[in-house]
């Protein structure tokens, strides 16, 4: 039987690039064949542990926690409203980067500049 994450007996493999060479031996631990069934088996307490380390993880390692921030939006150009236009100069002035101005309001870039370039 292979030993994997939540059993008692771990596997040993070879140590990462960057763990400390002083260590001989690095215990690696596996997941199960059938991760789903394997999870079913957790207690909810086990299960909230274990989401708050893989989320603990994840934003160790800065990966991406959702969709949204792979995929990149799509922004139609459409005229600004004089009140969109007013709010846009109003964030730059307030020191907002054109880049965070277009992302706030769902702009283009191009559409920040050139509201920001006309006066």
């Amino acid at each position: 039987m292979t030993p994997d994450l939540f059993s008692q007996t771990r596997e040993t493999s070879q140590p990462p690039a960057n763990a400390p060479r002083e260590t001989s031996s690095f215990r690696r631990h596996v997941l199960p064949k059938d991760l789903p069934k394997a999870i079913k088996q957790l207690e909810d307490r086990e299960l909230d542990e274990l989401l708050s380390a893989a989320l603990a993880e994840q934003k160790r390692r800065k990966l991406p926690t959702d969709n949204k921030s792979v995929r990149k939006r799509r922004v139609e150009e459409v005229p600004l409203t004089t009140g969109k236009l007013n709010a846009v100069r109003a964030a730059f002035k307030a020191g907002v980067t054109p880049s965070r101005i277009a992302r706030q309001f769902g702009l283009l870039q191009s559409q920040v500049r050139k509201a920001l370039a006309s006066r």
